[in-house]
Order: structure tokens, then C-alpha cells, then sequence
């Protein structure tokens, strides 16, 4: 039977996810948290063993902190963190001195990965963009973001700069005294690729994975347009016509600008993943104008219970962040909240 593992990695992503398709067993990493904990990835591994593919979304610190750390182990211990890895950050590799530099969180990850594939054989590819579809003996990927242009401005941006590039999301506000139906009604502004923050997430790697009793969306910090362009326009996704998916990974732990209307309206799934504590002192995630879309979407089916899943305490979440129900909300809009969850 198919598992996704929804490790505990404070404001940051990390999933492992145990792919069944016949007899066929596979692992599949995506993203790490941040570096503070690494020892979560770290600790479920040594149980599960070596991934047989490891997805690094985008290089945010609260994606592959703990990447860094675990590479920086395997590369102590001599041996690789996966069989293959997915990592969208190659231009940073020539402008990198050593792997002891300093710079940027995806220098330092590029650096680490080369050395790897060169010592050790491990496929590293880092050209990944919309369209792509790959058949693995444990599961099927499509890539459905981001797309490739975004991908070669990334990489010739970390050959330019070779910087950190900070996630300076602007903290999200919640109003409790706005319906959610109303709230549904905003539409999230398009991504400004001049602003590092905004292009690195639009640079997110999203994908659809699909293995026997288990099919997810993974949509990492990519943007909505973004995915639901090439839903409609590649792939012939529509209202009348939706993806079907058992899970979606809500994008950039529902912060407010990365979830649309338009894109759930194709979509049809009733189990939702947010991976989030609440906030890192920048944010509150998940916004409640994120749940609203969720909820109240115009082809949502209110027949149909939506499934809310959470890797924290809803305590917790609300107390580093704003609360985001009100009583009642969840018998008028139809959905159950599923807190403190580590796996599907």
C-alpha cells in the first residue's frame, strides 16, 4: 500500500512518500525542511532506506536546509542521499569555489550534488520543466511546472549573482470577520519574476505522481497560473473535464497568493496536505483567503467533504499565527480539519 509521510519540519516542506505499483517498491523524497531539521528527514531514511528519487522543489532554505545537511552527512560517509535527485539549481556550480563556501543555499546545494555525481555515479539532472513525463517501476511523474523559460532564467540568474536568495514573503493577514465565500472571491496577483523571492518560487518544481492506490498533486511554492496554464492548455484539463488526484499539497503552506479559484475549479480532489507551524516570524500560514478557495471554489462540490490535514497541532498552528475558523465554519461549508498528522 501506497504511504505518504508528512514529516514535522517547523514552517517548511518535507514528504516522503513509499510508491507501490505491482510488485514494485520505490521512495520518493520532496524537499527536506529547513536546516534546523534535518535530523527529521535524517532519522525517517535510516528507516526506510535510500531514496530511490529525491525532488528538491526550489532552493528556499525551508525546502532543503535539511537536503543540505543530509548531503553534507553523505558526503562525510561516502555515499549518495538517492539514486537520482531533481534540482533545478546547476548555474550556481560555476561560480562556487569550494563546497566550503558561504554563498547562497542552492551554491551550496549544486556544489554538493557535483561532487556526488562525480564520486558516486548519481543521476543529478537539473533541467526540469513543464511537459516532462517520466515512468519509473515504482511510479508515473508528470512535471507540470515550471516552465522552461522560468527554468533558464533561474539558472542564469545564480550564474549572475551567486547571492542568497531571501523568501521575504510579506506577512499575510487574517480577517475572521470576512466570510469565507467572500474571501474566495480574491484573485491572487501575478508573480513578479523581477523580485527574487517571487521567481524562485515560480521556479518551483510541480508534479503529478501516480502509483498504484495513491495519486497527488505536489505543487511545492509554484504559482497558480502557472499550473493551471498548463493544465488547460497542455494537457486539456477543464471544469468539465478536472484532473482527478486523492491528494494535493497545498502550495507554499497556504500562503494567500499561491492558491486560485480557477485552478481548483479543475481540479477534483477532497484531500488537502498544508505543511506548515504557523509562521517563521515572516508569515502566518496557511491564510485563511487560502482555505476559503479551498472551500467555497465555484466548483466545489458541497456534497462532498473536504479533508484538511495539517502535520501540527491546530493549537500550535493558531498560536504562532491567527486563527482561521471560525465555530461553525466547518459544519456550514462541509469539511473536517485533521491536525498533528505524520502520514496518509
Amino acid at each position: 500500500m501506497s504511504k505518504i509521510y508528512f514529516l514535522p519540519v517547523k514552517h517548511g516542506d518535507a514528504f516522503i512518500i513509499e510508491c507501490v505499483r505491482g510488485d514494485t517498491q520505490g521512495l520518493v523524497v520532496v524537499d527536506g525542511g529547513p536546516r534546523s531539521c534535518g535530523f527529521e528527514l535524517k532519522r525517517k531514511l535510516n528507516e526506510l532506506g535510500t531514496p530511490d528519487l529525491m525532488v528538491l522543489t526550489h532552493y528556499d532554505e525551508d525546502h532543503i536546509g535539511g537536503i543540505l545537511q543530509l548531503v553534507d552527512t553523505c558526503l562525510d560517509d561516502n555515499m549518495i542521499p538517492a539514486k537520482e535527485v531533481w534540482a533545478n539549481c546547476a548555474g550556481y556550480v560555476e561560480v562556487a569555489a569550494s563546497k566550503y563556501t558561504t554563498a547562497a543555499h542552492g551554491m551550496l546545494l549544486s556544489v554538493r550534488l557535483n561532487e556526488l555525481a562525480k564520486q558516486h555515479g548519481m543521476v543529478w539532472r537539473n533541467d526540469l520543466h513543464e511537459g516532462m513525463e517520466f515512468d519509473r517501476p515504482f511510479a508515473s511523474i508528470e512535471v507540470v511546472s515550471p516552465t522552461e523559460d522560468v527554468t533558464k532564467m533561474v539558472i542564469e540568474k545564480q550564474k549572475d549573482e551567486a547571492r542568497q536568495l531571501l523568501n521575504a514573503t510579506q506577512k499575510d493577514t487574517i480577517d475572521l470577520e470576512k466570510p469565507l465565500d467572500k474571501l474566495a472571491k480574491e484573485i491572487p496577483p501575478e508573480p513578479n519574476l523581477k523580485k527574487d523571492n517571487e521567481l524562485a518560487n515560480a521556479a518551483s518544481i510541480a508534479f503529478i505522481l501516480r502509483c498504484d492506490n495513491l495519486s497527488i498533486l505536489m505543487l511545492g511554492d509554484s504559482y497558480p497560473q502557472n499550473v493551471e496554464r498548463y493544465l488547460r492548455e497542455e494537457k486539456g484539463y477543464s471544469e468539465e473535464n478536472p484532473l482527478v488526484v486523492d491528494f494535493v499539497k497545498v502550495s507554499h503552506h497556504g500562503s494567500r497568493n499561491n492558491t486560485s479559484n480557477s485552478l481548483l475549479d479543475i481540479i477534483q480532489c477532497d484531500k488537502f496536505i498544508i505543511s506548515t507551524n504557523g509562521g517563521n516570524g515572516s508569515s502566518n500560514h496557511p491564510d485563511r483567503t487560502t482555505i476559503a478557495h479551498i472551500l467555497c471554489h465555484t466548483k466545489r462540490n458541497m456534497d462532498t467533504k473536504v479533508h484538511l490535514y495539517f502535520n501540527y497541532k491546530l493549537e500550535l498552528i493558531e498560536t504562532n499565527g491567527i486563527p482561521f475558523f471560525n465555530e461553525g465554519e466547518c459544519e456550514k461549508w462541509n469539511f473536517e480539519v485533521h491536525d498533528n498528522i505524520k502520514e496518509l
